[in-house]
């Protein structure tokens, strides 16, 4: 979904009954790290406030940068809510406690009622009056006044009475943005249990439409995303900006919705070449990542993880901290649990292993223990040299084309927003025996000096034709009214640190799927052992080949 759709955040539950944040912590820096998704953790008063404090901490700690402060549901079983001893009595102090800690660390949101909280109520039966919804909106602008940074709504459909109360936000004061929460109708049974719960205002047609057709599941949901279409358009029009949607973890109904708004993100809206989550971005200054972890950006992630601070404009400084190893979670194969053989069959010669190489670059295999994704688009364009690469034993684990001004907005290779100008250097990076290795130095040596070189073995036998210590941009963007944009760096020690992983991986992924004793086993082991790990830079982008890969496919790999 978060590939897809490309949400501004997602949100993490608490349940009441929790007494240990480390699930949840766990949970939600896994979110952020493993999808790049920016995460909004629901917190709420039901522990005292020292236990509160600790949690707090272990947010921050664990990159957690969002959190929604509720005042909680009652116990189970409990007819109103009460404050445990030592603690918070409502979602107000719990901002003003969050602030009071982390000044502003966090980003934080609060709950909004448009039809007023129903503890508000006068009598349980009966709408709230005037009165009582005065008193919530008051409530609210004191949650505005302790530090919320917005508002989501509790889900609702009476859109008139939406519209109606986010005008009476504004006349109250309430001035932080406000994201109505929408919950799509996907089944009569859940719709009734919602609404009931939450006294939720349900107008009179929708309830008439969904009557009609309660007993038909597949007429229910395209009319409540239907319904969910025609709602957002009308919030739309009348100026609001956001949309929050509760998902209940179906995915479907709200891409579907999406779709109908014409809301789908496009290909190329991104901000930078990689995906970044927003404790990595604008607040840290991350702006710039060597090109080697691009299908596994999850174990760049990782690796940096306890990095103070990012390089935000060139990278190469020496005293930047060094990556972090790897835990065990990051070099197994765990998603998506796949019977390995199956995937990769059962290789008996080296020759088989380039032949899953090959079907990768077909789209037949579907992942690589260093390619998380199938090809991406902008490499898919230069597939048919990759396909010659890796029928010839040049095994490529990553890859760019060759970009001359091109437009930002361009759908394969755009990235950074509209107006901008975006160059590549040609790159590609491969696994390759030694024999082979041999004869490629001294072909590039000779007849393309234009050709940046860097390969590595396992033992740290080395070959290159570049400084130590070097770096290249191979990617870069021209905008308005900035400096020129680098985010993409091909850097020589980085490209140590990755060495170490990318054979790893070759064990503990590919290797490890069969028997020890094995003939398959004994291939991959024998690869892992003898190849070396090479990346290229084709540094002549305005007048070069299109791709690494087809210039050297023209002559010096066909005698190798």
């Amino acid at each position: 979904m978060g590939l897809a759709l490309q949400p501004t955040f997602v949100t993490l539950t608490w349940r009441s009954a929790f007494k240990d944040e480390a699930l949840w912590l766990r949970i939600g820096a896994h979110i952020q790290n493993e999808f790049q998704l920016d995460v909004l953790l629901h917190l709420t008063c039901h522990l005292p406030t020292e236990q509160l404090k600790r949690i707090l901490k272990n947010a921050r700690a664990a990159g957690i940068r969002n959190i929604l402060a509720l005042r909680g549901d009652p116990p189970i079983g409990a007819d109103r809510w009460a404050p445990v001893e030592g603690g918070l009595s409502n979602a107000e102090d719990l901002i003003k406690l969050i602030r009071e800690e982390h000044g502003d660390y966090f980003c934080v949101a609060c709950a909004g009622y448009a039809e007023v909280h129903t503890e508000s109520w006068n009598h349980p039966d009966l709408p709230p009056s005037n009165e009582a919804r005065a008193l919530d909106l008051q409530r609210l602008k004191a949650k505005q006044d302790a530090g919320a940074d917005f508002i989501i709504t509790q889900f609702f459909f009476d859109v008139d009475n939406m519209i109606q109360w986010i005008a009476d936000c504004k006349d109250a004061g309430i001035t932080i943005p406000i994201l109505p929460g929408y919950l799509p109708i996907q089944n009569y049974s859940s719709f009734c249990k919602f609404t009931s719960w939450c006294k939720t205002r349900v107008p009179e047609n929708v309830l008439s439409a969904l009557d009609a057709i309660k007993n038909d599941d597949a007429a229910v949901r395209r009319y409540g995303t239907q319904l969910a279409v025609e709602t957002c358009e009308r919030l739309l029009a009348a100026g609001v900006n956001s949309l929050h949607f509760y998902t209940m973890n179906l995915a479907t109904t709200v891409t579907q919705v999406l779709e109908g708004l014409q809301l789908l993100p496009a290909r190329n809206q991104r901000e930078l070449p990689w995906q970044s989550t927003l404790q990595r971005s604008t607040i840290e200054g991350e702006q710039v990542r060597p090109i080697f972890w691009s299908n596994r950006q999850a174990s760049y992630i990782a690796r940096t993880a306890a990095w103070d601070e990012f390089p935000n404009g060139r990278w190469g400084d020496r005293t930047s901290p060094a990556y972090g190893e790897l835990s065990e979670y990051y070099l197994a194969f765990k998603r998506p649990k796949l019977q390995r053989a199956d995937l990769w069959g059962t290789p008996t010669t080296e020759q088989d292993v380039w032949n899953v190489f090959v079907r990768f670059i077909d789209g037949h295999v579907k992942q690589l223990p260093w390619c998380e994704q199938a090809l991406s688009l902008e490499s898919a364009a230069i597939r048919e040299n990759l396909q010659w690469l890796n029928s010839n034993g040049f095994l490529t684990i990553n890859s760019q084309p060759r970009v001359n001004g091109a437009p930002s907005s361009d759908p394969s290779v755009g990235w950074g927003g509209d107006n901008g100008v975006v160059f590549q250097k040609a790159y590609v990076e491969f696994f390759v025996a030694p024999e082979k290795m041999a004869h490629l130095v001294k072909v590039m040596r000779r007849d393309y000096p234009q050709l940046s070189f860097h390969a590595l073995n396992r033992q740290g036998d080395e070959h290159r034709n570049t400084p130590l210590h070097s770096v290249t941009a191979v990617t870069w963007g021209v905008f308005p009214g900035i400096e020129i944009v680098q985010p993409t760096v091909v850097d020589s020690d980085s490209f140590a640190a990755w060495k170490d992983e990318a054979f790893e991986l070759w064990q503990t992924q590919w290797a490890s799927a069969y028997a020890e004793d094995s003939r398959s086993r004994e291939v991959i082991q024998h690869v892992h052992d003898t190849y070396f790990l090479v990346n290229i830079v084709d540094n002549d982008y305005a007048n070069g080949e299109p791709s690494c890969a087809s210039a050297l496919t023209h002559r010096p790999l066909r005698v190798c």
